[in-house]
């Protein structure tokens, strides 16, 4: 009953994470994007901007809303579920949750500011400088949060020798989780993860939207098609941004994380002029069917076909992460790619004709990069937090010993697996009925 019971924890841990990330990347990218469609409004005139941003702002409000509840029961997932984690993360590494709280409150705060006082100033540039600490806020509650996952990767501030052989915890230095080895690495991934996905989920809506507007309705068209064009703009960046920063997060592992690099890489054992192999199905401890690209992997990390890159017969077999994130791996890399290359081309014939933006193949094409972009968002999670398996904090303290085994936990934790199940559904549905009441058409005529 005991493995069921942490079976469990773990599933119910991994469903939330799952959904909350789609929200928290909602959260973060939107308000950007509210923020430049605003700007455009007011330097250009341009009325379609502007009802973008304001029912942009709607959607925020209420992602902002369901993100909050849904941040409320990861919190309350991780004291109910892994109570001898979150006994550590108390003494030694608390600082960033309570500075989430904070941005949570100053963001809570402008938002009111933002919306209440939007027609009230003469000068509208000083309502879309009220909209700026919101922004700002959303990224800085992904910045704490991912500082505290980064300190679980590489963790430091105690005597993890004296936690080892004694369980005390001494010589506590609760600053260090803001300079942990993966600090920097893992924030720069994640928040240019998370607007990526946040921008490319826009892209689907806008894309949607056309393919199903009557091309005789030319006043929403040009509005989608004004959203579509500023959501392309952003993308490009924030690809580049994920891009760079994910070679970046994968080269890291090489030194600080080397069972998780070893697995993503699929490599069994220690060796120079390291192949790069490419998806694949492990057989009786064995990779096979798989592509093949020699001396890749080792240039890829050091530049060096030379170099000795990392195995896992090199570490104790209970430390080893389960051996599908290599596929899982390629598979975001592939998307990756994909994105990228659907992007550049989309762009070459937005400038060779502006009117192939509005090609049912092109916003097919859109449509499809904007759930590679949620499947890619999804497996890079998995990628890193399964990665470090079957440590909860690497080195330090195994997920089993984490867990909560009572089963006293199992209605409460039900109750929240039903919140996230239903919950995107539902905000979408209320979404659309906020919208259905205030039709696209009396907005862009006033």
């Amino acid at each position: 009953m005991m493995f069921d019971v942490v079976i469990f924890d773990r599933f119910l841990m991994a469903f939330s994470l799952a959904v909350h990330i789609i929200l928290a990347s909602i959260g973060i990218a939107l308000p950007v994007i509210i923020l430049i469609a605003e700007f455009l409004g007011i330097r250009y005139g341009n009325k379609y901007y502007t009802v973008m941003a304001r029912r942009l702002a709607i959607v925020f409000a209420i992602f902002f809303a369901v993100g909050a509840a849904s941040g409320t029961l990861v919190a309350l997932n991780l004291v109910l579920l892994w109570p001898k984690f979150m006994a550590i993360v108390g003494q030694v590494a608390i600082i960033p949750i309570y500075l989430e709280v904070f941005v949570f409150f100053l963001e809570s705060i402008f938002i009111g500011i933002y919306f209440y006082s939007w027609d009230k100033f003469k000068n509208k540039y000083m309502h879309l400088i009220t909209g700026i600490p919101i922004a700002v806020g959303s990224v800085m509650s992904g910045v704490f949060i991912t500082m505290l996952n980064a300190w679980m990767n590489t963790p430091t501030g105690f005597n993890i020798a004296t936690y080892l052989s004694t369980g005390a915890i001494t010589d506590v230095n609760p600053l260090a989780v803001f300079s942990t080895p993966s600090t920097f690495i893992e924030i720069s991934h994640v928040i240019s993860a998370v607007y990526f996905a946040g921008t490319f989920m826009f892209i689907f809506y806008a894309s949607f939207m056309l393919l199903r507007t009557d091309k005789k309705d030319t006043n929403k068209r040009k509005y989608y098609l004004s959203m579509l064009k500023l959501l392309l703009i952003i993308a490009i960046i924030t690809t580049g941004m994920a891009v760079y920063t994910g070679i970046n997060s994968i080269s890291s592992l090489y030194t600080i994380q080397p069972e998780k690099f070893a697995a993503i890489e699929a490599n069994l054992f220690s060796q120079s002029h390291a192949p790069e192999r490419l998806f694949g199905i492990f057989q009786n401890g064995t990779l096979k069917y798989y592509i093949n690209i020699p001396n890749l992997q080792s240039i890829l990390e050091t530049g060096n076909p030379n170099s000795t890159v990392p195995g896992l017969m090199s570490y104790p077999r209970y430390t080893w992460p389960p051996l599908f994130i290599h596929d899982l791996f390629d598979l975001m890399v592939l998307f990756g790619f994909g994105i990228g290359f659907l992007l550049i081309a989309v762009f070459v014939l937005w400038i060779i004709n502006k009117e192939n933006l509005e090609n049912r193949i092109v916003l097919w094409l859109l449509l499809l990069s904007g759930i590679m972009a949620v499947i890619l968002l999804e497996s890079g999670w998995v990628v890193d937090e399964v990665g470090r398996q079957p440590w909860i904090i690497y080195n330090v303290m195994l997920v089993s010993q984490a867990a909560n085994y009572s089963t006293s936990v199992i209605p409460i934790t039900f109750v929240i697996l039903l919140f996230y199940i239903f919950i995107i559904p539902f905000t979408l549905l209320v979404i659309k009925r906020i919208f259905k009441s205030r039709p696209l058409e009396g907005e862009l005529e006033k």
